[in-house]
């Protein structure tokens, strides 16, 4: 009879236990469909760069008028922050330089005040997709939270190379803490959705 008494109760407690599981295996499968249509593309627009050579004219040529659609969003959104209308050495989205040459970039940044915490300070950390975490800008606490105008530096790979710049939105007060937050406790990186910008390297 205690066993037919807690019946609904157990089986509740499974139904949110499989659907729990349901969801969490679904978010991954769209994740790692993301992920795939991002490297995809990269891999295509590497392709290309290629085939044009050396000339990096020609390339930034190519890169100022390309159909960013799939890789690089217009504005991208991590958390309670958006980025806007990057531009880097005054080329939207995407740049051409060579191994290691410093990178100067400008971007909007909109944190939505409604979603922060007022004495909680907020830090946009950029950086490159598999070189990790350069820089962190937006750095406001939650009570003066809106839109800002931010420039920044980051420094290119040493290896030529197509190079995606992601970002991700932590709560620190301290910069460096921040920085290595870039990596969350499973290893990942942040995800392609927030892909901003795109740095080719040519020796």
């Amino acid at each position: 009879m205690k066993i037919t008494k807690f019946t609904p109760l157990i089986m509740l407690l499974i139904s949110l236990f499989v659907v729990g599981n349901y969801n969490t295996g679904l978010t991954k499968n769209v994740d790692d469909k993301i992920q795939y249509f991002v490297t995809d593309v990269s891999d295509s627009l590497k392709k290309t760069v290629d085939k044009i050579g050396d000339d990096r004219v020609e390339i930034q040529n190519y890169l100022d008028h390309h159909y960013w659609k799939g890789l690089v969003r217009e504005e991208a959104t991590s958390g309670a922050v958006t980025l806007k209308h990057l531009q880097l050495n005054d080329h939207p989205k995407a740049v051409v330089v060579k191994p290691g040459e410093k990178i100067t970039g400008i971007v909007e940044c909109h944190l939505d005040r409604e979603q922060c915490s007022a004495l909680s300070l907020y830090r946009v950390v950029l950086g490159i997709k598999g070189q990790g975490a350069q820089t962190t800008i937006g750095n406001e606490l939650g009570i003066v939270a809106g839109k800002t105008l931010e420039q920044f530096t980051l420094v290119a790979p040493t290896e030529p190379g197509i190079y995606q710049i992601r970002f991700k939105l932590v709560v620190s007060f301290f910069e460096e803490n921040a920085l290595h937050a870039w990596v969350d406790d499973k290893g990942n990186e942040p995800e392609g959705t927030t892909t901003i910008g795109i740095i080719c390297v040519k020796s």
